[in-house]
């Protein structure tokens, strides 16, 4: 499996926590959640890739055994695409998934890794109607990232007379997005972040 992990920096990342946590603990935190979802999935043995231009981020990569890519394009929607332009095999699964998901762990990375070969799209839905998760073994034309984004996704995935198939999990759709996303998780920390 393809898995790419769009990611613009550290340096500005989680600005909407901004009145919760320092520049630095953003940073930090982010990093963190990145160093998790990349350990999760390293037990499929899938080619993970960070979709960034970050150079500090790249470098990051690195220090994870992981792969960067870095498109010509501007915006996440259009860095996802140019990725998948590049990478996508035909029945080849894929997967991209947000680098905020706290609670995903090896169990449901492996879990995800035996479902998503048996979809043609398949998504998670967080609960402001975006898409943490998409993936699948059928190509899809145009990605959407933000707010209402998985109805977005089902539309494109219809055009291609396929359907958007749904993960329930909450650890593969609980995003840090809001103040609120991060004191409910700092209320329920997941085992990695307690090792940390």
């Amino acid at each position: 499996m393809i898995i790419g992990i769009p990611l613009k920096n550290f340096g500005k990342a989680y600005t909407r926590l901004k009145h919760v946590l320092t520049k630095d603990a953003r940073s930090n935190l982010s990093k963190a959640l990145l160093v998790n979802i990349v350990n999760s999935f390293k037990v499929t043995n899938s080619e993970i890739y960070l979709i960034t231009k970050d150079s500090e981020a790249i470098e990051f990569a690195e220090s994870l055994n992981i792969l960067s890519y870095a498109s010509d394009t501007s915006g996440l929607n259009e860095e996802v695409q140019s990725f998948m332009e590049k990478f996508y095999q035909e029945s080849t699964p894929w997967c991209i998934v947000h680098s905020d998901l706290p609670y995903i762990n090896k169990f449901y990375a492996k879990q995800l890794f035996n479902d998503i070969k048996h979809y043609d799209f398949i998504a998670s839905r967080s609960e402001d109607n975006g898409t943490p998760i998409i993936g699948g073994v059928k190509k899809l034309n145009k990605f959407h990232y933000g707010k209402n984004s998985f109805t977005l996704h089902q539309k494109e995935v219809a055009k291609s007379n396929s359907e958007l198939s749904i993960i329930f999990s909450r650890e593969l759709s609980f995003e840090i997005d809001t103040e609120d996303n991060y004191l409910s998780f700092k209320q329920q920390l997941p085992n990695w972040f307690k090792r940390k």
